[in-house]
C-alpha cells in the first residue's frame, strides 16, 4: 500500500514539475514590440486572392537576432521556395532594384532572383507587398519573428496586383454585430472584446429573465397571500428594479457594440484593386458612331 502511494506521489510530482517548468518557459516568452498592435488578415487567416493566373501569393517568415538580417532570411527563404517551386537546382543571386524618391534611395519592392544551370540563366520576378514582424524575448536574449507577404511570378512577365492595406472595414463590422453583438469586433480582429461583449449580452439576458421570473413570482405570492402583500410587494418591486437595469445595461452595451463595430480599426487587410480596362468600338446602328466601354 505504502509503495503504492509512494508512486503515485512520485507521478503527481513528475507531471507537476513539468507543467511548472512548461509554465515558466512559456511565460518566459514574451513579444515586446511589433509593427502592428495585431497581426494582419494576410498572416492569421489567407493571403488575398489574385485577379490573373501569372502570379501567386506567398508568404514566408524568418527570425534572427536583428531586423535586418530577419528580412534578408526570408528573401533567402523566398529563394528557396521558388527553386523548389520552379524544381531549380543551385544557388541564387538576389538582385534588389533600388529606385531614388525625394533625393534619397530606398529599397525597392521587386526582387529579381536569378538562378544558372550549366549555361541556362532563369530569371524569377518578386515583389514585396507587406512585412509583419515582433520581437520575442527569450531567457538568452530577444529575437526577431519577421512575416512577409510577396508576389511570385509563375510566368516570364506577370502581372502583379496592385494591393493597398487598409484597417477600416466600412458596415462589414457593423452588420455582423447587429446579429450577434460582439460578431463584428471578432470579425475585425478583436476575438477578446468581441468576446466580452457577446459574454455581457448573454448574462444581461440571463438576468433580465431570473429577475422578470422572481418579479412574477413575488406578485403571485402576493394576490394568494393578501397578509404579507407589503413584504411581497416590497420585493417584486426590487426585482423590478433589477430587471430594468439589467435591461437598461443590455440596451447601452447593444448601442456601443454597434459604435465600436463599426469606428473602431480592425486587423489590417488588403485591398485588390482589379485594374480597369477601356475598350473603344465603332458601333452601328440609328446613330453610328464611336462606343466606348469600361470592364472592371
Amino acid at each position: 500500500m505504502k509503495k503504492t502511494v509512494l508512486k503515485i506521489g512520485r507521478m503527481v510530482a513528475i507531471v507537476s514539475s513539468c507543467f511548472l517548468f512548461g509554465f515558466v518557459d512559456a511565460s518566459a516568452q514574451k513579444i515586446l514590440r511589433k509593427s502592428e498592435n495585431m497581426r494582419p488578415v494576410w498572416l492569421v487567416s489567407k493571403t488575398p486572392e489574385t485577379t490573373n493566373e501569372t502570379f501567386h501569393y506567398q508568404l514566408v517568415e524568418a527570425e534572427n537576432e536583428s531586423l535586418e538580417k530577419a528580412r534578408h532570411d526570408c528573401l533567402l527563404a523566398l529563394s528557396r521556395y521558388i527553386g523548389q517551386a520552379w524544381k531549380i537546382s543551385g544557388e541564387a543571386e538576389t538582385d534588389i532594384r533600388m529606385e531614388q524618391k525625394n533625393g534619397a534611395y530606398t529599397e525597392s519592392s521587386v526582387y529579381n532572383f536569378h538562378y544558372k544551370i550549366e549555361n541556362e540563366e532563369i530569371s524569377v520576378t518578386t515583389t514585396k507587398y507587406d512585412e509583419y514582424w515582433e520581437y520575442v524575448y527569450y531567457p538568452g536574449g530577444g529575437r526577431y519573428h519577421c512575416y512577409v507577404l510577396f508576389g511570385v511570378a509563375d510566368v516570364p512577365v506577370p502581372r502583379f496586383d496592385r494591393l493597398s492595406f487598409t484597417r477600416k472595414y466600412g458596415v462589414r463590422g457593423m452588420v455582423r454585430s447587429l446579429i450577434v453583438p460582439g460578431w463584428g469586433q471578432m470579425y475585425k480582429g478583436s476575438t477578446v472584446k468581441g468576446l466580452c461583449i457577446l459574454g455581457g449580452e448573454v448574462l444581461l439576458a440571463g438576468g433580465i429573465i431570473v429577475s422578470e421570473s422572481l418579479r412574477s413570482s413575488y406578485v403571485k405570492k402576493m394576490h394568494e397571500q393578501p397578509k404579507h402583500q407589503q413584504t411581497y410587494n416590497t420585493k417584486a418591486d426590487n426585482w423590478e428594479n433589477v430587471r430594468n437595469v439589467c435591461i437598461g445595461a443590455a440596451a447601452a452595451l447593444y448601442v456601443y457594440n454597434l459604435i465600436d463595430a463599426i469606428v473602431m480599426n480592425g486587423r489590417k487587410r488588403a485591398v485588390v484593386h482589379r485594374p480597369v480596362q477601356f475598350a473603344m468600338y465603332p458601333s452601328v446602328g440609328e446613330c453610328n458612331g464611336v462606343s466606348f466601354a469600361l470592364n472592371f
